[in-house]
């Protein structure tokens, strides 16, 4: 018996049987990876197809599935006759964090008991049946049943659900007939919401259920993981044309590696991992992998936040900002310029203020971190954890206000792109909400959205080879950063603000990326609504020159008219999408038009951030520009 834990999820891949056991009922096609000589992307999508039509949902109590209010979940995967993580895990996990366990099809009693103990503290057991156990089976689905909330999915004969009949039913049920990966992922994506079911039983199974018995769901509401044929396009195409840019600039050591994902219409179509962490080619990047967003941040975490405040009426656009940030207005004997500045303009970058204020300078003498501010180790003047090991005193909030609000503004209604109004935007927040920044944006988002992989301060959660190292700084922090924020406005509030210091693996942040494309509604869950979302991702001044929408990136005004090598981001996006870069070598960008979503990640400050290549390469617009290619043909 083994029990394996989330972290593991990333490298297990590599963990999986050679051979499958593949249990089937004569009467119910067998889609075995084996049965079907031809490798095409169109034999494999009619295989999808038919797997979907044949997976059966038998019981659904209080419509379990598919799965909601995923903040309150916490889930045990088991996988009952394998070994090894199986797909069917690896598949639930890609949903939200869930912890993987496994029994071996000869389990003892004293096997059961072992199990169950660390099934404890679960309030929802998913269990996969891959091979019937030879003993005690009975007595597992009697305690999954009645001591948990469970949802059970047979891989096997049919006949075995008679086994039901004693033992009771669970709160949800799904026969698959199969136990080949494919069936096992499809599965595991329909009690996540993923794809619908409406299979049917074509026979009796003896008394248990009847002919034409299954419930349907039509619509998903979650990402689904396909291939690319299911859109309408060619992956052999789209992964050459993709794989041509990424391997051009990984040649080049434009950056160690990268992930890419791709997702239309609801769908990912497209997710790899490229290169590796370092160029000393040691670690390869995973899929699974955790970078540092920079200011992808922005509408990661400084967006959802304010997109909720606004959309609950508790900030008015065009207000001044010191309505909501009291040290902007004007004091006795001190005046600000700032205090009539409004959100509209803070967000929308023309409100005049400066790009951005080296304030982690002020900490240094001689090019050295300075005793007075730092020390070696947290306590409590000191919680700004900068990097391991180099933690700020608290009071260097206040010299951040103060080196905002006493740098004048420059010229107003002037676009001019600035990191400042993300880095007040947590206390905007706070003074707004009541609630610290990062427990708004995990209770309200990244929660719900089953978003374990996007967060602030990564060091606290996952290991530190899951994080992908970014620069080795030699001006301030002295040391390699890796799972400690790049920017270094960021680091002196200790790694959380709204303009840097999300880390995200592409599937994650992917989720709330959907969220924004669906006009602001993910997982059955109306986050925003679809108002809030286009008032946000609309041009806010154009007649001042100024693309920007409200925290969003845009395209170039008249961008369809702009030569190619004028257009941004790319000439063939829709002037309703919408996204934003980062400094570290990452991307998203969103087109409701054609329901796409295209993400990027990479770390291409690694060793130092004086390496442009990236940026003179074209490789992130260029990978955007052959995405829009391929959806024509």
């Amino acid at each position: 018996m083994k029990s394996i834990g989330l972290k593991s999820r990333w490298y297990s891949i590599f963990l999986f049987k050679i051979g499958l056991v593949i249990l089937f009922w004569s009467t119910i096609p067998v889609f075995s990876l084996s049965q079907n000589n031809s490798n095409s992307p169109d034999a494999e999508l009619k295989r999808r197809k038919q797997i979907e039509a044949s997976l059966t949902l038998l019981e659904n109590k209080n419509q379990l599935i598919p799965l909601d209010r995923l903040d309150t979940l916490k889930i045990a995967a088991l996988s009952v006759g394998e070994s090894n993580p199986t797909e069917f895990q690896q598949m639930l996990a890609n949903y939200m964090k869930v912890d993987f366990f496994n029994l071996p099809a000869n389990f003892t009693s004293q096997g059961l008991a072992e199990i169950k103990q660390k099934l404890k503290g679960f309030n929802l057991i998913i269990a996969g049946i891959h091979l019937v156990p030879t003993t005690n089976f009975e007595q597992l689905l009697t305690d999954l049943i009645h001591e948990k909330t469970s949802v059970i999915a047979y891989f096997c004969k049919p006949e075995v659900l008679d086994s039901l009949q004693s033992s009771g039913k669970p709160a949800g049920l799904i026969m698959a007939f199969n136990n080949d990966r494919l069936t096992q992922s499809l599965s595991a994506q329909l009690i996540f919401g993923g794809i619908g079911v409406s299979g049917k039983l074509p026979e009796n199974i003896g008394t248990s259920y009847s002919k034409g018995a299954g419930i349907n769901i039509e619509k998903p509401i979650r990402l689904k993981y396909t291939i690319t044929e299911e859109v309408g396009m060619q992956s052999a195409k789209l992964n050459s044309d993709i794989d041509s840019i990424v391997n051009n600039a990984l040649e080049k050591k434009a950056f160690p590696g990268c992930n890419v994902l791709v997702a239309k219409d609801g769908k990912i179509i497209f997710h790899q991992a490229y290169g590796f962490h370092t160029f000393e080619n040691r670690t390869p990047a995973m899929k699974y992998d955790l970078y540092d967003l920079a200011s992808v941040t922005k509408v990661s975490g400084g967006a959802p936040a304010i997109l909720k405040l606004y959309d609950e009426g508790k900030i008015d656009l065009d207000k001044p900002v010191s309505t909501y940030f009291p040290d902007w207005k004007n004091r006795l004997f001190h005046r600000s310029d700032k205090a009539d500045v409004t959100v509209r303009e803070l967000y929308a970058h023309q409100s005049g203020l400066v790009p951005f204020i080296g304030f982690w300078k002020k900490t240094l003498i001689a090019g050295k971190l300075s005793h007075k501010w730092y020390w070696m180790q947290a306590d409590e003047k000191h919680t700004l954890c900068v990097a391991p090991g180099i933690y700020l005193d608290n009071k260097f909030l206040k010299i951040v206000n103060q080196e905002i609000r006493k740098t004048l503004l420059k010229t107003r209604g002037k676009y001019v792109y600035s990191d400042l109004p993300l880095v007040i935007t947590p206390q905007i927040v706070k003074n707004t909400s009541g609630i610290d920044f990062q427990e708004y944006l995990e209770s309200n988002f990244y929660r719900p959205l089953g978003a374990f992989e996007l967060t602030y301060l990564p060091l606290q959660k996952f290991p530190r080879d899951r994080i992908v190292p970014t620069e080795n700084d030699e001006y301030y922090r002295f040391q390699q950063l890796q799972g400690t924020v790049h920017d270094e406005s960021a680091a002196v509030l200790g790694g959380i603000s709204g303009n840097a210091g999300l880390f995200a693996s592409a599937n994650d942040l992917a989720k709330l990326m959907q969220m924004y494309l669906q006009m602001g509604t993910y997982g059955g869950k109306q986050y925003v609504s679809e108002a809030t979302m286009k008032e946000f991702t609309r041009v806010q001044f154009p007649q001042n020159n100024n693309r920007r929408g409200l925290i969003f990136d845009k395209p170039s005004l008249n961008n369809k008219s702009l030569k190619p090598s004028s257009a941004y981001p790319c000439p063939e996006v829709s002037d309703e999408s919408f996204g934003h870069s980062g400094y570290t070598g990452t991307f998203v960008w969103m087109d409701p038009k054609t329901q796409m979503m295209y993400i990027f990640l990479s770390n291409r400050v690694y060793p130092t951030r004086n390496n442009n290549l990236i940026s003179d390469l074209n490789v992130r617009t260029d990978i955007l520009s052959a995405i829009y290619r391929n959806m024509k043909k």
